[in-house]
């Protein structure tokens, strides 16, 4: 019997994935579209917890360096995060920044 430990296993729906292999998913995507773009301007970004919550997957952030203080942060940055995050793993991604 075969059994399958690798958690980057890139044919599981994101629902279905481990919390583990969702973080990492996670943590995937925004190094490939969005923490250039943060560090670029003196900032960055952490995940601090993936929760499901009636229906929707919720990703809970934190800002960090120049990005915590910045009026872009809750509105066009964190858009364009959970528009990211949408169309690369799942649609019913909502990102919460803490």
């Amino acid at each position: 019997e075969s059994v399958q430990t690798s958690v980057d296993n890139d044919d599981l729906p994101f629902p279905q994935m481990t919390l583990v292999q969702k973080l990492k998913k996670v943590e995937e995507v925004l190094d490939e579209n969005i923490r250039q773009m943060l560090v670029m301007d003196g900032g960055n970004l952490e995940v601090l917890d993936i929760k499901e919550n009636e229906g929707n997957i919720d990703i809970y952030i934190r800002y960090l360096g120049a990005c915590s203080g910045c009026a872009s942060s809750s509105t066009g940055t964190l858009y364009a995060i959970e528009a990211t995050l949408k169309d690369k793993l799942d649609e019913n991604i909502r990102v919460l920044p803490i």
